[in-house]
């Protein structure tokens, strides 16, 4: 697979039109379209926002010319470019919990199962006084 069919296949992904990754990019569609079918080559001021427009790494868009390696983060990456909005905002907060734990002391959250035979368990870790996160928050009311 092309550059050109790579760009077109994270544009797809991203579930975006030519006319919206344009507007993002700040080119015409026209341009797009080239990019796609490997007319023309975005130039590296419009490939940096590409990047950025189609939530894509260099080393995604350019596989077929730099074979890299998967390693577990990379891994991870890529499962966590396809989760929706609400998968991303646990996994964020998820993240943003255990940097604090790891760095700047305990937080206490609230956990639970979400399988379907599985019974909740709690954790309990110690607080930092004025931390907060989306996870102290029950989704639901009893």
């Amino acid at each position: 697979m092309g550059l050109g069919k790579r760009i077109r296949a994270l544009r797809e992904r991203a579930g975006i039109t030519q006319e919206e990754l344009a507007q993002r990019l700040g080119v015409t569609p026209s341009a797009v379209g080239n990019y796609e079918r490997d007319i023309s080559h975005p130039k590296e001021e419009v490939l940096y926002r590409l990047f950025s427009a189609l939530s894509c790494e260099p080393n995604e868009l350019f596989s077929d010319y730099y074979n890299v390696k998967l390693s577990p983060a990379q891994l991870h990456i890529m499962k966590y470019r396809e989760l929706d909005e609400h998968g991303r905002e646990l996994v964020d907060a998820c993240t943003e919990i255990e940097h604090r734990r790891c760095f700047d002391g305990l937080t206490t959250v609230a956990a639970r199962s979400f399988g379907r035979n599985e019974t909740p368990e709690k954790i309990r870790l110690k607080k930092r006084k004025g931390a907060g996160s989306i996870l102290d928050q029950p989704d639901y009311k009893e």
